[in-house]
């Protein structure tokens, strides 16, 4: 009888791996073959295929966004490469191509499969979003851990949003930063992974670590989730260069356990100390003076506003944001609490505006992004920045525009209704709270910012979709 295998793997490993498998499944089995298609999911590896199966198939149809384990398995054998939408769309499709797809292993394929779809992801984008589908877990748990145990038992002082030490709510805080902290690390080891395997975690995990800690790198802050994403790429090229190197059969056990972890982060960590330490400390230092210029002039302080939303949105908690938030609670010992009443506004609306984006215009969102709006709304009443990371990281050239426009116009409206926060934090969470002088601007400015995020967003959505329509 006639056999195909496959495997099946989106971002979040939620809803298109397994509508892909099903379509795959029944499009084979009513032409006859008997067919296995392993799912590498949310859920783990299911259906997984064994050595007999494997040589057992005539072809193997590979329906992925991203990365996936243990492609070496099909080696000799015709595969085919696709998106799980197209897997979805038009499995007899894949199905009646892949006998002539090339063959795994070898520099010149049996026949060549062209490629119709202009559309196709690159390689890059591919191993990025292996990074993101493995972050966004540690982002929703961490976030949403961190605003439960503010929202129910923190409450707000000149220090900031204080929760009582040794109860159930300051440990779930905990919890919740351990999450954001592993965040970091797990971006960019799985970047560095979807390019050269295993070898490349253990430079990219601990060299992401390298660049978040400002101690390590003699600055005032990290890098954030950009820097996480650069070692992640830099990571992973530089191992897969190292397993291009010609070592002698006795060597080559030791290289991916000692060897390739030593050198690479070794390397990774020196150039992020010597090379990259200084710019980033000039960098917060230029933004700070920057900062303290236009706040010295009462003329300019919806520049002042436009500028610090910009700061908090252009990279969501990382080293430019912090530089901000910082500079409003600074403001606020200095007796000027309306800047941080500015950031308190920038900083709900990246996560606020994607997630109720999800909702007004559904059919332009995956599963899996529909699925990730409801935590980052929740982490942006709580004033959690980082709740749009997984957004922003997947569709860069959509979302920065957004978040960023619509940051600058929350802050700058804030400074025109002279909206001040006396505790360092932000959201509509700290307005609830009392900490704000008025609690119906604070969240007229908050509103204002994610209608023009949204609207930005949304306009940005719809003109790819008509794109891509027009493409097919």
């Amino acid at each position: 009888m006639k056999k195909f295998v496959g495997i099946t793997k989106c971002p979040v490993g939620i809803a298109h791996t397994y509508m892909a498998a099903e379509k795959l499944q029944k499009a084979g089995q009513a032409r006859g073959y008997e067919v296995k298609i392993e799912t590498q999911g949310a859920s783990g590896v299911e259906d997984e295929l064994s050595a007999a199966d494997v040589a057992d198939a005539d072809f193997v149809i590979i329906a992925a966004d991203v990365a996936v384990d243990g492609e070496e398995r099909f080696n000799g054998k015709p595969v085919l490469y696709a998106k799980t939408a197209e897997a979805i769309k038009d499995a007899d499709m894949l199905i009646e191509k892949a006998p002539m797809a090339g063959i795994y292993g070898k520099n010149q394929p049996k026949t060549a499969v062209k490629q119709e779809d202009s559309h196709e992801q690159s390689p890059i984008i591919k191993q990025l979003l292996n990074g993101v589908s493995h972050m966004i877990p540690f982002v929703v748990v961490g976030g949403l851990f961190i605003a439960l145990s503010i929202a129910i038992g923190g409450h707000p002082t000149k220090a900031g949003m204080v929760i009582p030490p040794h109860t159930i709510w300051s440990s779930m805080n905990q919890i919740g930063t351990i999450g954001f902290t592993l965040m970091i690390p797990i971006l960019a080891g799985y970047i560095a992974y979807a390019i050269a395997g295993r070898a490349a975690l253990a430079p990219a995990m601990i060299s992401a670590m390298v660049a978040n800690n400002p101690d390590i790198l003699g600055t005032k802050a990290g890098t954030g989730f950009i820097g996480a994403i650069i070692v992640g790429f830099a990571a992973g090229y530089l191992v897969k260069w190292f397993n291009s190197w010609p070592v002698p059969k006795d060597l080559r056990p030791v290289m991916p356990i000692f060897v390739i972890p030593l050198l690479g982060v070794g390397i990774i960590s020196a150039i992020l100390i010597l090379v990259l330490g200084a710019p980033i400390s000039w960098l917060m230092t230029a933004l700070q003076d920057m900062l303290t210029a236009l706040s010295q002039n009462p003329e300019t302080s919806v520049i002042l506003g436009v500028v610090i939303g910009a700061m908090v949105a252009i990279d969501m908690g990382g080293p430019v944001n912090k530089v901000a938030f910082l500079f409003g609670v600074a403001s606020i010992t200095a007796g000027h609490p309306q800047i941080m009443g500015a950031v308190a506004c920038a900083v709900a609306v990246p996560p606020l505006a994607l997630g109720i984006a999800t909702f007004i215009r559904r059919d332009l969102y995956s599963e899996e992004e529909k699925s990730a709006g409801i935590p980052a709304i929740l982490m942006g009443l709580i004033g959690i920045t980082e709740g749009a990371i997984p957004f922003a990281t997947a569709n860069p050239k959509q979302v920065f525009p957004s978040i960023i426009a619509g940051s600058a116009v929350a802050s700058a409206v804030g400074m025109v209704f002279k909206i001040t926060d006396a505790v360092p934090h932000g959201g509509p969470i700290v307005g609830v709270l009392g900490a704000t002088n008025n609690i119906g601007l604070f969240f007229m400015s908050i509103l204002a910012g994610v209608i023009v995020a949204v609207a930005i967003l949304t306009t940005f959505k719809v003109r790819k979709a008509q794109k891509i329509q027009h493409a097919q």
